[in-house]
């Protein structure tokens, strides 16, 4: 079956090159046919001898080229729509997704892991589209570790440091390490908070995404929002669009640890 798929853009490729080649090589036996034809030979020798009789003037020879010549722009405007329906077919089956997937892979360089390339061609492009897309899903189970390691450290610290208060004496002895530990922690917490592990799609007028609707039921049962708060989110996201979870974390009804374990739970 892969093979199948690794084989199908050859093929369309090589179609498309036949096709022209095809077209190309019949318009120009169908020129060079004519032209040798005994008819066409009997044609011209026909208007020849009339001229040369006085039966037509000189000038009538130029019908023969005329002839030959609407021929001739008839293959050539054959051979133009060929071309132009190869090229289309080349910018529909192949350039259209390959441009998709780069700005889609873009966006995901960019910290975006929510994507997903979606091709609905069988072919070495979709293997490709999938491919990106498990990988997207590899590193947010591995982003999502972090943000759990994230919470787990930042409690750690937190009882370390209430444990330290109560030694005053001993306290100031481990100044630096606290101070190494603190900035590690910032150092997670920045680079967990440069991707988006999940589709919160920006919408226009009120159409909330399937995901953003997870999140919103997810949060009012496990009581984090009330049904109150949501209207209010999805109002404030009609009028403005953006994501419903960074419009409940601007409010102040949730923080980056409900989103983790909204997250966790998705997982």
């Amino acid at each position: 079956m892969v093979s199948q798929k690794r084989s199908s853009l050859k093929r369309k490729m090589v179609f498309y090159f036949l096709l022209v080649a095809i077209a190309n090589i019949f318009l120009g036996v169908e020129l060079l046919w004519e032209i040798n034809s005994e008819s066409y030979h009997t044609a011209v020798l026909e208007e020849i001898n009339k001229i040369q009789s006085g039966e037509e003037p000189v000038e009538h020879i130029f019908t023969i080229m005329e002839k030959l010549t609407t021929k001739f722009i008839i293959m050539v405007v054959v051979l133009i729509i060929v071309s132009a329906v190869v090229l289309f077919l080349y910018v529909v089956q192949i350039a259209s997704p390959i441009q998709y997937m780069i700005n889609q892979a873009k966006k995901i360089a960019q910290g975006d892991l929510s994507l997903n390339i979606q091709l609905k061609s069988e072919d070495e492009l979709s293997d490709l589209g999938n491919l990106i897309s498990d990988l997207t899903v590899n590193l947010q189970e591995i982003i999502v570790q972090m943000k759990h390691m994230y919470t787990d450290f930042d409690e750690a610290i937190t009882n370390l440091n209430a444990k330290l208060s109560l030694f005053p004496e001993i306290e100031g002895h481990f100044s630096e390490e606290r101070v190494m530990l603190q900035d590690t922690l910032d150092n997670m917490n920045m680079i967990k908070d440069s991707f988006t592990l999940f589709q919160l799609q920006k919408t226009g007028l009120g159409d909330v995404s399937e995901s953003a609707k997870m999140l919103l039921d997810e949060l009012i049962k496990s009581g984090v929002i009330s049904k109150a708060q949501c209207e209010e989110t999805m109002e404030i996201q009609k009028e403005r669009g953006g994501y419903p979870g960074t419009i409940l974390k601007e409010l102040g009804y949730i923080d980056n640890r409900d989103l983790v374990r909204y997250v966790s739970k998705g997982e």
